[in-house]
């Protein structure tokens, strides 16, 4: 990376500030653009507010849980596996206890203890609160970004995550940069999303935790 001197981040999310971080590990002046109010939002309530880091096995074992194109986790799996997830959080002063199911949380039962460590991990990053609208490409070659005004970069890396939580900035915008740049969306499938109803048991339901428990959900066509 010694050609390398200016970079932008694009998305202050997880992925966006461990790239902030190692690319300033490697003597790069990085700029983050986040845009809401802060980074790192989503992160601080996953996991109902605890953060599962990952789960304590190894990265065989992961990739046989991964349910759909499992070949895609052999890259990045084989440069930071769940032990060397563990390893790294530690560094940062983070303790981690491992829990039923090897999911891996902070000892303090507190996300916000694993957003904090990332962004300490990119002190020296400058954070821009902005909306990055375009990339900047000229004949075909990624020059930079186009947030309030046009920027210049040697390299942007692209961390806007999905679309799954828009409140917390996961928004689906980032996909439109990526196909700017050329490259192919597939068609989007939930995973985790949230159930929303008008019924006035969930509040009443509140805080109740059950075990080994299934729910089907009968579509009513009939109105």
């Amino acid at each position: 990376m010694t050609s390398i001197k200016r970079i932008a981040v694009v998305g202050g999310g997880a992925a966006g500030m461990m790239a902030a971080g190692t690319a300033l590990m490697h003597g790069a002046s990085v700029t983050v653009y986040e845009h809401k109010d802060r980074p790192l939002r989503k992160l601080r309530i996953t996991g109902k507010g605890r953060c599962n880091v990952t789960n304590h096995c190894t990265t065989e074992e992961f990739i046989a849980n991964v349910i759909h194109n499992p070949r895609f986790m052999y890259a990045p799996l084989s440069h930071l596996s769940p032990e060397d997830t563990i390893t790294f959080f530690e560094s940062l002063g983070v303790p981690l206890k491992t829990e039923r199911g090897r999911r891996v949380f902070p000892v303090s039962d507190k996300a916000a203890d694993i957003a904090e460590a990332l962004l300490r991990y990119t002190e020296g990053a400058i954070v821009r609160y902005e909306h990055v609208r375009s990339l900047w490409i000229e004949n075909g070659v990624l020059c930079g970004v186009e947030g309030k005004a046009k920027e210049r970069y040697d390299a942007v890396i692209l961390a806007t995550g999905g679309k799954s939580y828009p409140l917390t900035g996961s928004d689906g915008s980032g996909y439109a940069l990526a196909v700017q740049a050329g490259h192919t969306v597939t068609p989007l499938s939930p995973s985790l999303v949230p159930l929303t109803s008008k019924s006035p048991y969930p509040p009443r339901m509140q805080g109740l935790s059950l075990k080994n428990v299934a729910l089907r959900i009968v579509k009513n066509d009939g109105g």
